[in-house]
């Protein structure tokens, strides 16, 4: 494992690489806790250990493991039924699951099957997820409790409701789109995600706007070690396959889009065990499923990253990001 090898000439590159990561990886990793229905410190946990555990493992020298929205829906489904201290052993449980899912299939060597699967299957997937997640967000972006058995019954709901939209929520979250495709712009894109919700946030807390609701407490503090319940195994296997399979067939396009950096493109079987291996560690510390990602993978590229001390150093930042 050269690529772990401390390079001083280099490694102040892999430190702005790490930090560039961390700060677009704890708004993104807030949102998609939100998505799967958990307080938001669930996916910045997983950033914390995941992240720079399966650096040390995957084949890609530059794979990102991190948080992902498909994975995140469905893992929305899967957590729904619980609440309270059952809800944070059955995350546990949930991404022990599919770490030791995506692990196996690595030990079997069955990278080779995610060839099979077409740019327009997955460009579907992901356009029909992306559509998902602003329907399922538009009662939280409107302050309107939507009402209906799915989500086109409650856009409908929503139309027939119009002057029930709160609009300090609105305008709140009008604005932070704005900053975000304002500053994307910008030689600030990196940060246009933590601007953004610096400044809602402190329009919120300044104004004190009381019709606009909170996510959730992030609590002071590292997470302590938590064991899996394994009386929910039979409950959570099939959702954790499930998202498995997405975090697998995502992590493919790094497999074969990033080269290393001697030129040889990584061994999706290697990718796969890293992300069962980085997925089984966040569990103990009650983090979500994270999966090799394809933007975050560029976003660490495009940073300047050199080796496998750029993914180290997003786990590290973001674990202090949580301290302060």
């Amino acid at each position: 494992m050269s690529s772990l090898s401390f390079n001083r000439r280099t490694i102040s590159k892999d430190i702005i690489a790490g930090l560039t990561a961390a700060i677009a990886g704890i708004p993104d990793g807030m949102a998609s806790a939100t998505l799967a229905g958990v307080s938001p410190v669930f996916g910045l946990y997983n950033l914390m250990v995941g992240t720079p555990i399966a650096a040390l493992f995957t084949s890609s020298v530059y794979m990102a493991v991190i948080n992902a929205s498909a994975m995140a829906l469905v893992a929305f489904d899967a957590l729904a039924p619980y609440s309270g201290e059952e809800q944070v052993k059955a995350i546990v449980t949930l991404t022990l699951l599919v770490g030791s899912f995506m692990g196996l299939m690595g030990l079997l060597k069955l990278g080779w099957l995610t060839r099979f699967i077409s740019n327009s299957v997955m460009r579907g997937f992901l356009t029909g997820i992306a559509i998902v997640i602003i329907l399922g967000q538009l009662s939280d972006f409107t302050g309107y409790d939507l009402q209906g058995d799915n989500y086109l019954a409650k856009v409908f709901d929503l139309l027939r409701n119009l002057p029930q939209v709160d609009l300090a929520t609105l305008a709140v979250g009008v604005l932070t789109i704005v900053i975000i495709l304002i500053l994307n712009r910008t030689r600030l894109k990196s940060f246009s995600m933590l601007i953004a919700l610096i400044v809602g946030a402190a329009i919120v807390k300044f104004m004190t706007l009381e019709s606009v609701a909170l996510v959730g407490e992030i609590p002071e503090g590292l997470p302590l070690p938590m064991l899996p319940d394994l009386r929910l195994v039979p409950e959570l296997l099939m959702s954790a396959i499930a998202i498995g399979i997405i975090g697998l067939v995502q992590a493919a396009g790094v497999s074969q889009g990033y080269a290393n950096p001697d030129g040889k493109f990584p061994n999706p079987d290697g990718d796969f065990r890293g992300q069962g291996i980085g997925n089984m560690a966040a569990s103990f510390f009650q983090g979500l499923p994270v999966g090799g990602s394809v933007s975050g993978t560029a976003l660490v590229v495009g940073a300047g990253a050199q080796s496998r001390w750029a993914n180290i150093f997003t786990g590290i930042f973001v674990a202090f990001g949580v301290l302060l």
